[in-house]
């Protein structure tokens, strides 16, 4: 078994895997600094388990669960365990739509780190908290074509550098289309678009 370690910080990410080489005897820990990094590691060694720090220096976290569930769509191998600074249910609800089995906070990382492996191996969910189901589900948000493709990439974790390389456009024009659909849509960071725009029941292309 493997289990891949992101996180840029290297006294968190060496105790993390302290905790399961103590926990798993004989697991392979694998440890990635960067979202980038962590990809290449990922599709080169497909680890069994993936702990993910949401706050990364090259990216957000977001990314490498996007790739992974494109690469795996219906996780078949890789399962998924979120760690955030500051979690709450929004966050959490986003990742699981992105694929996430696990996600748990930072605070909590070493004293449950094990039970959430266990759980996630065992094709279960380990949520904390756990994703508020009770949300209603608003209207169907329209796009322009141009929006869909900025949006399409949004939703896997995409950069907006990443965004403008794929699309052939300037970082410049990949953020006014940003702020324009921050704008329409109400709200005040991507995470929070993301989620409402997966919330409204859009459907990428």
């Amino acid at each position: 078994m493997i289990c891949l370690i992101v996180d840029h910080h290297p006294v968190i990410s060496s105790g993390l895997a302290q905790m399961v080489r103590a926990s798993f005897p004989g697991w392979q820990v694998d440890i990635a600094h960067t979202v980038a990094a962590a990809i290449e590691q990922a599709d080169a060694h497909q680890p069994d388990v993936v702990l993910i720090s949401l706050l990364m220096p090259d990216n957000s976290g977001l990314a490498l669960l996007g790739h992974l569930q494109q690469h795996d769509p219906n996780s078949r191998r890789t399962a998924s365990i979120v760690i955030a600074d500051a979690p709450d249910a929004e966050t959490a609800r986003l990742c699981e739509r992105l694929g996430a089995h696990g996600f748990m906070s930072r605070a909590h990382a070493f004293t449950a780190i094990a039970a959430a492996i266990r759980a996630v191996c065992a094709r279960q969910k380990y949520f904390e908290p756990a994703p508020d189901t009770a949300t209603p589900v608003p209207a169907p948000i329209r796009f322009t074509p141009r929006q869909r493709d900025i949006v399409d990439l949004l939703l896997i974790g995409y950069s907006n550098k990443q965004i403008a390389c794929t699309l052939n456009l300037s970082s410049g024009t990949v953020k006014n289309y940003i702020f324009d659909l921050m704008r329409m849509i109400s709200v005040s960071s991507r995470l929070e678009m993301a989620l409402k725009i997966r919330d409204s029941g859009y459907q990428r292309s």
